[in-house]
């Protein structure tokens, strides 16, 4: 669960769209990033491709949002 004044975020690899994205995680965002209106950008690691790629924010998919 994010704290009180983050939104989640989805995060998926940079090269892949939100329809077909093969894997993605959640990751909370905090006020000061919101506020700034800036996009979180990450690399992590890909287990379906076996290594660290980038990792850009898209919107939530409306099924998600509880």
């Amino acid at each position: 669960m994010a704290k009180r004044g983050s939104a989640l975020v989805w995060m998926i690899p940079e090269d892949e769209n939100r329809r077909s994205v093969s894997y993605h995680f959640v990751y909370p965002k905090t006020k000061s990033y919101t506020r700034k209106g800036a996009k979180l950008r990450m690399r992590k690691y890909h287990p379906g491709k076996r290594k660290h790629v980038w990792f850009v924010e898209t919107r939530m998919p409306p099924y998600a949002k509880g």
